[in-house]
């Protein structure tokens, strides 16, 4: 192993070396040993003892010995070639639920609509306003006379755009005629097609008279398409959007009559739509 001589221990490597650095004297060739600008500058012992032959001095050389230099660091390299990406890891587990957030202000509420105006109107003046609703009748022959509230607020959307569709009624008649519940009919296509919605279907179910009852038209088993007359019975509303979800809505009306029932009225209190609810009459 060949060895670095500069003094007596390595405190005097240290002190040398900061000294050489700052510029020593000059030696064979008259070139200062130590470091100078990143090249250290040192002799090499060509002759000599076995002992001693080989051996680097930084100071003190003597005629046998050859002057070397070499850098303190080297070139850079060139950037080496990118790898290839690894396999994807595996997923990792599901990290633990988060807190629940604050509560959120207190949303607006509906609505209320003392005039049918805007999105809204009445097909006949047997249908009008009131602090309790919207108010249908009487009709002495719910079966020959009836009225209508008529929402154009979807005009335009498709029957599949419907998600969410409900009313809020009640009704009264002097007899046990099924059919003087209020219905709601959507109409298709410039109004020459039609989804009607019968919560007594076709007459078979009674729904109680003189009672607020909200009907869910979406997702229900009580649709029919261009079947006023019940010839074809009750469809679901998920097969009736999948054979006619592409038709255009041109109104959705509840209606109250036309169909049955002695000194029949109706109160309509609200109607809901995709979600926006309206409220007809006080608070």
């Amino acid at each position: 192993m060949k060895r670095i001589l500069i003094g007596a221990c390595a405190a005097a490597l240290v002190t040398a070396s900061v000294a050489l650095a700052g510029g020593s004297r000059a030696t064979r060739g008259g070139s200062a040993l130590g470091v100078h600008k990143g090249v250290i500058h040192a002799c090499w012992e060509t002759t000599g003892g076995a002992a001693t032959i080989g051996d680097v001095k930084l100071s003190h050389c003597q005629g046998h010995f050859k002057k070397i230099s070499w850098n303190i660091k080297g070139p850079k390299g060139a950037k080496g070639a990118k790898g290839a990406q690894g396999p994807t890891g595996a997923q990792g587990p599901p990290g633990q639920q988060g807190p629940p957030g604050q509560q959120g202000p207190p949303g607006k509420p509906a609505p209320v609509l003392q005039r049918l105006s805007g999105d809204f109107s009445q097909t006949n003046a047997s249908v009008a306003t009131s602090l309790d609703g919207v108010q249908f009748g009487p009709y002495s022959d719910g079966g020959a006379w009836g009225g209508s509230v008529r929402y154009d607020g979807a005009d335009g959307l498709t029957l599949s755009q419907i998600t969410q569709l409900s009313y809020n009624v009640m009704y009264s008649a002097a007899d046990a005629a099924p059919l003087g519940e209020a219905y709601l009919r959507i109409f298709l296509n410039n109004d020459t097609d039609d989804v009607i919605f019968d919560a007594t279907k076709c007459a078979t179910v009674t729904p109680d008279k003189n009672v607020f009852t909200t009907f869910e038209v979406v997702g229900s088993d009580s649709v029919r398409y261009d079947d006023d007359a019940c010839t074809g019975g009750d469809q679901t509303w998920a097969d009736v959007v999948a054979a006619h979800g592409s038709e255009v809505i041109s109104g959705i009306y509840v209606t109250t009559g036309f169909t049955g029932g002695t000194d029949l009225t109706a109160l309509l209190r609200s109607l809901s739509v995709n979600g926006h609810a309206f409220t007809f009459g006080s608070a």
